[in-house]
């Protein structure tokens, strides 16, 4: 019998956040809408919502134009910048509090992108069936979390709780090859995948001479190490504009340290469309994090042919090739500078590079693979009734 597919993530699979899992999660969707249209009906998506009359109860929402049952357990805060409260911690209580509304059963495939809903499923139905997508290693985790910080003994547990997800899992997909090393220690069934992007027709940009646009997209956050950057970009000529495209917990920090140079400016939280338009006209994409993944903003901006200044961090170095579609820094000032003069030395070059570099995360490719892991337990077939 044909199972269900139960997602989970911490949002409301449509505009939040910025960047990474959300759009992973997003093009996964627009693949079954493509191409599972016929099953989408066994799908149910199990997050949280900016609007509270959603809280408690399934609707439709509609991604790509296909319709997708959608289960809020929680709601979201709408002003990145001032968070109070875990959404971790409110999603794991949602979760439990509703969960008459989505239990699960041995046939069904949960799939986590957030790793506090394996506990819970697993208390409901001890057998159910886990896959967990981790986009980024859940080894050091603790030391990343931003709540609980003089909680030391909570953050080591939740660390031990991540272990378990990865022993206990039936299937866990990683995004770069050091996870995958990380992980085999504690699991055989680990399987490495990467983001995906939607690859477009490759149009070169009219870069003006002697001028470069940077972009920021993401999380303002602690591990994004954008302090450096934008001190670099105060003391550069070479900068005419410097966007940060987002919003977080360092915001007021960021702004405070630019404040006077009026090249440097904050859009707060946009809709994806609009990350979109600011790709469009920019010209070198920065990723300056102490930790990653591997970044959705580094495969989204090579789709449009920017070149990327990143450390080399998690799985970035097996995306990029430094030297060629991007320059590589250490996170200071400096080498910041450098890599912006290099590119802009051969700024032709590193622009067709980066789109090259992007067609082998195309969307649908990625996604037939992950779907395949999937059907193994969903043994979804062509033509099953929904």
């Amino acid at each position: 019998m044909a199972g269900r597919l139960i997602l989970y993530d911490t949002s409301n699979f449509r505009d939040y956040p910025i960047g990474g899992q959300l759009t992973s999660i997003r093009n996964f969707l627009r693949y079954l809408a493509e191409n599972r249209r016929q099953d989408l009906k066994k799908v149910l998506l199990v997050g949280a919502s900016q609007n509270e009359d959603e809280v408690g109860r399934i609707c439709e929402i509609r991604i790509e134009d296909a319709p997708f049952s959608f289960l809020a357990v929680t709601g979201l805060e709408t002003d990145l910048s001032n968070v109070k409260k875990s959404l971790r911690m409110q999603y794991v209580k949602g979760l439990w509090k509703y969960r008459a509304l989505y239990r699960p059963k041995k046939a069904d495939c949960c799939y986590f992108h957030t790793p506090e809903a394996f506990g819970v499923v697993k208390l409901i139905c001890p057998g159910a069936y886990c896959c967990v997508m981790s986009h980024g290693s859940y080894i050091g985790m603790w030391e990343k979390l931003r709540f609980f910080r003089s909680m030391p003994i909570v953050r080591k547990l939740f660390q031990q709780y991540l272990i378990q997800v990865i022993r206990r899992c039936d299937k866990n997909f990683v995004l770069d090859q050091k996870t995958a090393n990380e992980y085999a220690r504690y699991s055989q069934s680990v399987t490495q995948v990467s983001n995906s992007i939607r690859c477009r027709a490759f149009l070169e940009k009219e870069k003006p001479a002697g001028k470069i646009r940077l972009l920021y997209a993401g999380r303002l956050s602690e591990g994004k190490n954008l302090l450096p950057v934008i001190r670099a970009v105060r003391e550069s000529e070479r900068i005419s504009r410097f966007t940060i495209v987002g919003d977080g917990e360092e915001r007021g920090r960021l702004e405070a340290e630019a404040k006077g140079d009026d090249r440097i400016v904050f859009t707060g939280a946009v809709s994806p469309n609009q990350v979109g338009n600011y790709l469009q006209t920019s010209d070198v994409m920065i990723m300056n994090s102490k930790y990653e993944g591997i970044p959705m903003t580094i495969l989204e901006a090579l789709s449009y042919g920017l070149p990327v200044i990143s450390t080399n961090v998690g799985g970035i170095g097996e995306v990029l090739h430094f030297g060629e579609d991007s320059e590589c820094t250490d996170g200071t000032e400096e080498s910041i500078r450098l890599a912006l003069e290099r590119i802009e030395k051969d700024y032709r070059k590193y622009e067709r590079a980066a789109y090259q570099t992007s067609l082998a995360y195309d969307y649908r490719t990625v996604n037939q693979k992950i779907f395949r892991v999937l059907n193994e337990q969903l043994r979804w077939q062509e033509g099953d009734p929904v």
